[in-house]
């Protein structure tokens, strides 16, 4: 389905006023001048607290052309998923950066200066996307157990502000430490496994921590899920993954498996805790799916 760009007349912005240290509102006059360009009417609501954000997306259901999350990952993921729960005359969606790594708003080509990323919204380069679903709830960049949970939860708020990128490349070197094995099994018409695990991702966009660790090919919108099931990482997988050095070669062997699946069944013992888009919230077991061109989205240019 396409869409006509010229229909998009009316953008509410949320604006999560901390993210990154308040980097966007440090810029915003400047950006919403950007806005304006491309939008007939540009509304602003800030969010003050977790979970407002969502709230305010429900309030504007039939009210808005385009919602733009504007903030870090947290808040991405937060609109995102309460645009995606709208089933009828959903809104379109886009991505402000304002946070620290920005994953999702690099998977849609988006720069990260705000006010280069708002000449780009303007300019109306609207797309399908996949996204991602489980039990219920919608994620739009990853979906992780085991080890991947370990990195975000030890990564200290002002590590990552200070340190960026850098943070998760020392969280992840503190995790593998520490890291417990679990009994996972898994099913899909690509791949089926039964046996103890350290990590299992399944991701829709390429970026984690800001970089393209595991997955630098990986496509949001062929309908798959890029798989990656890690049984007991060694230190020189761990390097690799690190220097961002897991080649299309180097997918499959040495106690990790590659596939991509558009539906994976997942269970473990003892139960794991999930994390989604850098959201931790849920536990295992979960049916992961991939929702194919699910989400209309603005992306940084026509070529995406």
């Amino acid at each position: 389905m396409t869409i006509n760009p010229s229909t998009i007349k009316k953008a509410s912005v949320i604006l999560n006023p901390s993210a990154g240290q308040g980097r966007l509102l440090n810029q915003w006059d400047a950006v919403l001048e950007q806005l304006k360009v491309g939008f007939e009417d540009v509304r602003v609501y800030e969010t003050s607290a977790p979970g407002e954000g969502a709230s305010i997306v429900k309030e504007l259901e039939g009210k808005t052309d385009l919602i733009i999350a504007a903030g870090g990952d947290g808040t991405v993921h937060e609109i995102a998923e309460a645009v995606l729960s709208i089933e009828q005359n959903r809104p379109a969606f886009g991505i402000l950066p304002g946070g620290t790594c920005n994953d999702f708003s690099r998977a849609l080509g988006m720069n990260q200066n705000p006010i280069k990323a708002a000449v780009q919204l303007s300019e109306k380069n609207f797309t399908h996307i996949d996204v991602g679903e489980f039990n219920g709830h919608f994620f739009t960049n990853f979906w992780g157990i085991g080890l991947i949970t370990h990195v975000s939860e030890s990564i200290d708020p002002n590590t990552k502000e200070k340190f960026g990128r850098l943070s998760y490349y020392l969280s992840a070197a503190k995790s593998f430490q520490t890291w417990e094995p679990f009994d996972i099994s898994i099913s899909s018409e690509e791949f089926q496994f039964d046996g103890q695990a350290a990590m299992f991702l399944a991701v829709n966009g390429p970026f984690t921590g800001g970089i393209r660790p595991f997955f630098p090919d990986t496509d949001i919108q062929d309908g798959k899920l890029d798989c990656l099931l890690i049984e007991e990482p060694s230190t020189s997988f761990i390097w690799d993954v690190l220097l961002n050095r897991l080649s299309d070669t180097s997918k499959e062997g040495q106690g990790y498996h590659y596939f991509q699946s558009s539906e994976i069944s997942i269970k473990t013992a003892p139960q794991q805790l999930i994390d989604c888009d850098g959201e931790r919230q849920h536990h295992t077991p979960a049916v992961v799916k991939c929702l194919q061109n699910q989400l209309l989205t603005l992306t940084g240019d026509a070529s995406f």
